[in-house]
Parts: structure tokens; sequence; C-alpha cells
């Protein structure tokens, strides 16, 4: 019993310390019994290594808009595979390759104005 949506314990995990601590001062403001429902743990990982984690460790695995960076998906999706129990569930959502093409040909665009040419600092997307 206990936990939020029947979540007792989240495991948070992103390689930029930034983003994982970005709502901890909105966290320590809610009230102690809010915090006790479903505990927190935060690590900095490394997205293109192994996770950091046991054989079927986790029954849920989420990710939301952040697989598109990662190089070696394939290999990512393994591990999330070996990380999950064996009734576990993954779910995510992500960019691909024909998302947000107005942006993309606008940031294209400004940047050939402005710079002359275009960097390789936009994303690929997948």
């Amino acid at each position: 019993t206990g936990g939020i949506g029947g979540v007792r314990k989240l495991v948070m995990l992103d390689s930029c310390q930034e983003m994982l601590h970005r709502d901890d001062e909105e966290h320590e403001s809610l009230p102690k019994d809010e915090k006790a429902r479903c505990g927190m743990y935060k690590m900095i990982g490394d997205e293109e290594g192994p996770l950091p984690f046991p054989d079927g460790t986790f029954d849920l695995v989420l990710s939301s808009n952040s697989m598109h960076w990662v190089n070696d998906l394939p290999g990512l999706l393994k591990d999330i595979k070996r990380v999950l129990k064996p009734d576990g569930c993954f779910m995510f959502a992500m960019v691909g390759g024909a998302t947000l093409t107005e942006l993309r040909s606008s940031l294209v665009l400004a940047e050939m104005e402005r710079e002359g040419g275009v960097s390789p600092h936009v994303g690929s997307f997948v």
C-alpha cells in the first residue's frame, strides 16, 4: 500500500544534474506527509553507457522526450529490457525524424541568415 498511483519508489536518472534537481525547491515545499507518500532517489548517469542497475530491478521504466539524444538506441532498448522485471512495462515518448519540421526549418533559416551557414548543433532526432 501507499505510494502515488501505486508507485512507492521513484528512481530518476539523468545525465544533467541541473535537470535532475530543477524541481527540488517545489518538492521541499510539499507537506511532510505528501513527500513521504513516494520515496525518490535521484542519480546522475551516462545515457551512452549501460544502465547502472541490476537485471530485473524495475516494474516500470519511463522516458519522456530524451531518447532521441542517445546515439545507440538499440543498445539502450536492450538495456532497458534487461533492467525490467519479467512482466515489466516500458513507456516512452520521443520525437522522430519527421517531428517539428516547421521548427527545424525556422532554426536552419535563422542560422543561415545570421551565421552564413548551419552548424550540426541541432539534434538530428531519430
